[in-house]
């Protein structure tokens, strides 16, 4: 991965394994035959670092291709889980899109960015995010050569919109558990490789970033006349495991990725420090500073491209998206088309044992109609998937004795008082289920610009937050008519460039096989 991420950036770590445990498959036939008859072998590597086979009979050397570790394999791997994979993403550094921009003069580059980017690019620089918008626009476009720019809300939006109308027909047809969201690939690889059993729980609505990817591939293409195999999407994400997310092979139609490369905003930074000879902000202010931002926006996208200034745009609830906040409001809606009073609607917030679980109801008369919970940080995750395990027996659970006496003293201190025990969220108890592997969400996610020193975490965070918020919002639940023509544009899309609504929004998931070999133990784990 790139060197500049190590385990000191996260503030949820959860300790890999060194291990790589991937099985060995459709190994390749040895070229030259006559090594078969040789007898015993051994590897060796030469002074210049190249692995060699030798016969113990004769001596013969034959030259091996180094084994080479994708993406894709750290997939399939149980050795380690989320950001702690860094021994995989060659692919998606910084020093490769240089690679690529100057090397692959024939592909058409276009780029898109996530608002959580934006906010911690302009938390650093102590700009708007309105200005850090024309002055990454002016470094991919007019400094890079990028053709097309575009904000990741378009396939936020139809992620949001497909996520809410799933839950509302599984909620129709009975919910025996929670759905559990898929928008965050650390998570959902912690799900893979240790707790297998809550895959059926999980969404397969696909996030914006591959629906963005797979909507920008397919229209710049045609705009510009080209395959999609001559477009290179660059992701801008807060967090690295979106690299990982963008590696899952596709398997509902054309196996070309969607997105090529993901950097996070501290990869941007790096890049632009070991290039000088680009610049976020220019020594001469850019004319671009002076234009409107809408006109800026639509110069950027594709011609073909939709709803631009929508593209840009933020939605309301948490900063990881608001997944589950507008199916509650998604919901609302639906409920008010059937006859319910809008008057007599309220939101109820039921906060948990620490500030990243919290759990919204949506009332009706005082009646609880459908709830949705924030889960983050893998502290609150493990805790959730306990809860949700098959069989799951809480009385099993130790109890510490000082924390007994502790409750016991509380309880007698209390039993005169006629007020009642304060009600806790409980996240296995809702219909679904916003998980984010950062606390915080997304806003703080691992590849987001830290604060400078003298600086607490917890003030840069909410900075960044205040930036997030400031981005103009559109809340769909207020235009209904606007969720029906993005449905209405995404069956055309798909009618037209011959895509199926799988490979547009849907995902998948594999349980990851645990090794089986004794030899192959993972030193280091902490399952």
């Amino acid at each position: 991965m790139s060197a500049i991420l190590s385990a000191d950036d996260l503030n949820d770590f959860i300790s890999p394994g060194v291990a790589c445990i991937k099985p060995l498959q459709d190994l390749p036939q040895p070229t030259d035959q006559s090594n078969n008859e040789n007898g015993e072998v051994e590897i060796q590597i030469d002074s210049k670092g190249n692995p060699l086979e030798i016969s113990k009979i004769d001596g013969k050397q034959n030259n091996l291709s180094p084994a080479q570790i994708s993406l894709a394999d750290c997939l399939a791997c149980s050795g380690c889980i989320t950001s702690a994979e860094e021994v995989l993403v060659a692919q998606h550094s910084h020093q490769e899109l240089i690679k690529a921009l100057k090397s692959d003069k024939n592909k058409v580059f276009v780029a898109s960015i996530s608002q959580q980017s934006r906010a911690s690019l302009a938390t650093a620089y102590s700009l708007s995010v309105e200005e850090i918008d024309k002055l990454l626009i002016n470094l991919f476009v007019n400094q890079m050569g990028f053709k097309y720019v575009v904000g990741t809300s378009l396939g936020r939006k139809l992620s949001l919109i497909n996520e809410s109308k799933n839950i509302i027909q599984k909620k129709e047809q009975g919910l025996k558990n929670p759905i559990l969201s898929s928008i965050c690939p650390g998570w959902v690889l912690y799900a893979e490789k240790t707790h297998p059993y809550v895959l059926p729980m999980i969404s397969t609505v696909k996030s914006s970033q591959q629906i963005t990817g797979c909507l920008l591939k397919a229209l710049a293409a045609y705009d510009c006349g080209v395959s999609k195999s001559e477009i290179y999407h660059l992701s801008i994400m807060p967090c690295f495991d979106k690299k990982l997310e963008s590696a899952r092979p596709e398997i509902f139609g054309d196996t070309a990725p969607d997105v090529d490369c993901v950097l996070t905003a501290k990869e941007l930074i790096t890049l632009l420090d070991e290039e000088p000879n680009y610049k976020l902000i220019p020594k001469i202010t850019p004319p671009i500073m002076n234009q409107n931002i809408d006109d800026v926006y639509k110069s950027v996208a594709p011609q073909s491209w939709p709803f631009v200034s929508y593209s840009w745009s933020n939605d309301p609830g948490s900063s990881s998206g608001g997944y589950a906040f507008n199916y509650l409001r998604i919901f609302q809606d639906d409920l008010m088309m059937k006859g319910y009073d809008e008057s007599n609607f309220t939101m109820k917030i039921v906060q948990g044992k620490n500030s990243d679980i919290y759990e919204m109801r949506l009332m009706y008369k005082n009646e609880k109609l459908a709830s949705a919970a924030i889960v983050n940080g893998f502290r609150n995750i493990q805790n959730l998937v306990r809860k949700l395990k098959p069989n799951n027996k809480t009385t099993t659970t130790k109890v510490n004795p000082l924390v007994a006496r502790r409750r016991a003293r509380m309880t007698t201190s209390t039993t005169t008082s006629t007020q009642k025990p304060e009600e806790l969220a409980d996240a296995s108890k809702v219909d679904y289920v916003e998980i984010m592997a950062c606390p915080s969400g997304c806003i703080n996610g691992g590849g987001q610009i830290a604060p400078p020193k003298g600086e607490s975490e917890k003030d840069w965070i909410n900075e960044s937050l205040i930036k997030y918020n400031s981005v103009p919002m559109f809340d769909l639940s207020l235009h209904p008519q606007d969720i029906e023509k993005f449905i209405e544009w995404s069956n055309e899309f798909e009618k037209e460039f011959h895509i199926s609504d799988d490979r547009l929004f849907k995902t998948y998931f594999n349980e990851v096989e645990k090794p089986t070999d004794p030899t192959a133990i993972m030193v280091g784990s902490k399952w």
